[in-house]
């Protein structure tokens, strides 16, 4: 068997969506090659695995400090310390012609990559999550006018250019990352999956969410990180318009974003902020709402592809999605009609929407999104195909 070295700041115990897809990348990859990981030691929001089991593969963890995921400043000192860890950890183990898997997290991760792969020929293979710099734009956290940014992408940009083979989530990061002058044909579109262990169950939705008589309410709901990049503020503009009453509006998960939307929202009595809850509730509360919400914020175009879509097709609920038009979740809704999609730029029709939105809408979806998830999302099929492309 030949050596590979997967990366990522976040693996199991952890259980946030990175941790979650490299982990079961590695544990379907551990059939086919001698599989060590390296990583490290956070504990990323309280969602852990409670009963660790022994992995099939050496599990290298360096030791960090402390992350604040919402302070910006935080987040920049542990993406410096955690990158140059992992990345000086392969240095001392790959050799040359073995097979190495990275993750675009933290996003300092691929400067050093591309720096050791300069001396160092192992096969570089980048699974790209999110694409630096340029989604600090719409976080609004750069000028794309300003010189520091120009600078830091030309070396971004080189960075990109230095993985053997690249894999990303949709057809317009693809083309992003063609206009840094990656080449096309070492470009791989492979998109996330859902859960395989999601269920349907038969529960009272409004004893789970502790919100009473949603009986005859239509539930949007959002799951997830709350921060910058999600625009939440944009669309609870439009939502607190619609004087219906019959709307409820529910949001699981927590971010930079969060302390802001309660302060400006939270007297409202239909917008309700539950907090972070656990991986493996996923079930309960994705089948509590009538409707997911996901949202990307403006000018997030090929920048990003929320995961959670899938186990939302799996769960059999309509998406509502809120983002740039032709991204990959605009296409994939209209291409299979598995919910609705609008550009932050179709606010009165967003309102229409909302306004005119009944049960009877979203009853058709069920059965429909279920068999789109199960035919075209199913762990088994991606998996595979990452399994290709590292192989060839």
């Amino acid at each position: 068997m030949k050596n590979l070295y997967i990366l990522s700041e976040l693996f199991y115990p952890n259980k946030t969506s990175t941790a979650y897809i490299m982990t079961e990348i590695a544990n379907y990859l551990v059939n086919s090659y001698r599989v060590s990981v390296i990583t490290t030691n956070i504990r990323y929001d309280g969602n852990i695995t409670e009963n660790v089991e022994k992995l099939e593969y050496n599990v290298i963890r360096k030791k960090v400090g402390n992350v604040d995921k919402n302070s910006f400043f935080s987040r920049i000192k542990g993406a410096v310390g955690s990158s140059f860890l992992l990345a000086f950890e392969l240095l001392k183990n790959v050799k040359k012609g073995e097979k190495v898997l990275v993750v675009t997290n933290p996003f300092l991760i691929i400067f050093f990559i591309a720096v050791i792969r300069v001396f160092k020929k192992f096969e570089y293979n980048l699974l790209v999550h999110d694409v630096f710099p340029e989604n600090t734009i719409p976080a609004g956290l750069k000028s794309e006018k300003s010189i520091s940014y120009k600078l830091i992408k030309l070396v971004f940009d080189w960075s990109y250019r230095k993985a053997d083979k690249l894999i990303v989530l949709g057809e317009d990061m693809k083309q992003l990352l063609v206009q840094k002058g990656v080449s096309d044909s070492s470009i791989n579109i492979i998109p996330n999956w859902y859960d395989e262990d999601l269920i349907s169950p038969d529960f009272n939705r409004s004893d789970y969410l502790g919100i009473p008589n949603l009986d005859k309410k239509v539930v949007i709901g959002f799951a997830g990180n709350i921060g910058r990049v999600q625009g939440l503020d944009d669309f609870l503009e439009s939502f607190t318009k619609v004087s219906d009453n019959k709307l409820v509006f529910v949001a699981v998960g927590d971010g930079a974003m969060m302390k802001f939307l309660k302060e400006k929202y939270g007297d409202k009595d239909n917008i309700y902020f539950l907090g972070n809850k656990p991986r493996n509730e996923q079930s309960y509360f994705l089948n509590a709402f009538d409707i997911s919400l996901v949202t990307l914020a403006k000018g997030m175009y090929g920048l990003g592809v929320p995961s959670k879509s899938y186990n939302i097709l799996k769960s059999g609920k309509p998406i509502l999605y809120i983002g740039d038009s032709s991204s990959e979740i605009d296409l994939m809704i209209r291409e299979n009609n598995c919910g609705w999609s609008f550009n932050w730029e179709e606010k009165a029709q967003l309102t229409t929407f909302l306004t005119n939105i009944k049960s009877s809408d979203i009853n058709e979806f069920r059965i429909k999104n279920q068999e789109l998830a199960i035919n075209k999302f199913n762990s088994s099929i991606i998996k595979n195909q990452f399994f290709t492309v590292i192989n060839k």
